[in-house]
């Protein structure tokens, strides 16, 4: 479960949801778009809407969703998946990668290895499961576990996000890496509180503040920290 006590109140972010029903009882389009303070897209952000009932099966091994290693980073940087669902991992790069995590929701380890591992992982409990290389520390990688009950998708670069939902939407949740120094944290919305985010009919204006800076894309670059070099295919 997700720690819902450290959710930040709302003071800014902007999240543009658009509603579009065909009828009542069908399923309906969700249009999110999620900016800061300044207007800037936010790219990689996470929406979760609690649905109530949701109509899906967890991925099985044969349709693991993919988190590459691409230039010694994590591809997709962000991956919203649903509990249960199984994840592989493949080495798309030339030197190996020795993946692992220590959050709550799945610790684990594959150790140094190159191309693909034997079997993807399943991802059972829900929360986010923050990734790392042991060898190369500048590569850094999240999974977003859904939970039951709720819809998720991450943000593209123009922030965008479109979601398939059923019957009415009685919550929200907002991640992004950069919203607190804690990686874990998220903002948690009432279905009160997503209406008074209304700026139209059926649309939705939400601002937020991220606490971390955006990073310095021109100097940082990926590390290969300790024998990283001596670990080519």
């Amino acid at each position: 479960m997700f720690d819902t006590g450290k959710c930040f109140k709302i003071t800014g972010l902007t999240l543009l949801l658009m509603f579009v029903a065909l009828s009542p009882i069908q399923a309906r389009e969700v249009v999110v778009t999620v900016t800061d303070m300044a207007g800037q897209p936010l790219e990689g952000a996470v929406v979760s809407l609690a649905v109530g009932t949701t109509e899906w099966s967890p991925r099985s091994m044969n349709e693991a969703a993919i988190m590459d290693q691409v230039g010694m980073q994590f591809l997709p940087r962000v991956l919203a998946i649903n509990t249960g669902d199984y994840v592989s991992f493949p080495n798309s790069d030339n030197v190996r990668h020795h993946v692992y995590s220590f959050s709550e929701p799945k610790v684990f380890e594959i150790k140094l290895y190159a191309d693909s591992p034997k079997e993807p992982l399943q991802f059972d409990k829900p929360g986010i499961v923050v990734l790392g290389c042991n060898i190369h520390d500048g590569m850094l990688g999240y999974l977003y576990v859904t939970e039951p009950g709720y819809v998720s998708g991450t943000t593209d670069k123009k922030g965008n996000l479109r979601l398939q939902t059923n019957g009415d939407i009685t919550g929200a949740r907002i991640w992004h890496e950069r919203l607190s120094v804690i990686e874990t944290e998220l903002v948690e919305l009432s279905e009160e509180g997503i209406a008074a985010f209304a700026s139209g009919d059926n649309t939705y204006l939400f601002t937020i503040d991220p606490e971390v800076p955006a990073p310095d894309t021109v100097s940082e670059k990926p590390s290969s920290m300790g024998f990283g070099n001596s670990m080519r295919r």
